[in-house]
C-alpha cells in the first residue's frame, strides 16, 4: 500500500524554482511514496484536489502537513501529520 502526503503551505512566501518538497519533507522525517504541494502559487489549490490525485495514484494512506516555507529547502510543520485516509 502506498502512503501519500499532502503539504499544505501557508503564507505568501513564493517557493523558489526548483524547491524539492519530497526533499524537504524527507529531511522532516515524514516518508511518503507520493507527496503533493497545496499553496496559492504553486501545485494544487485545494487539499481536496490533492488527496483525489494521490487517490487515483494508488495511495491507500494520506496524510496531511500544514506547514510553513523557512528557506530555500526547508519547511517548518506548524502542527502534527494528520491521518485523512487508510
Amino acid at each position: 500500500m502506498k502512503d501519500g502526503l499532502i503539504v499544505y503551505l501557508v503564507g505568501a512566501t513564493e517557493l523558489p524554482e526548483g524547491f524539492d518538497v519530497v526533499q524537504a519533507t524527507q529531511a522532516l522525517g515524514h516518508e511518503a511514496h507520493r507527496v503533493e504541494l497545496v499553496s496559492q502559487q504553486q501545485g494544487f489549490f485545494t487539499v481536496e484536489d490533492a488527496w483525489h490525485f494521490l487517490l487515483t495514484r494508488g495511495c491507500g494512506r494520506i496524510s496531511l502537513m500544514v506547514a510553513q516555507a523557512e528557506d530555500q529547502q526547508r519547511l517548518r510543520p506548524l502542527g502534527p501529520q494528520v491521518r485523512l485516509y487508510g
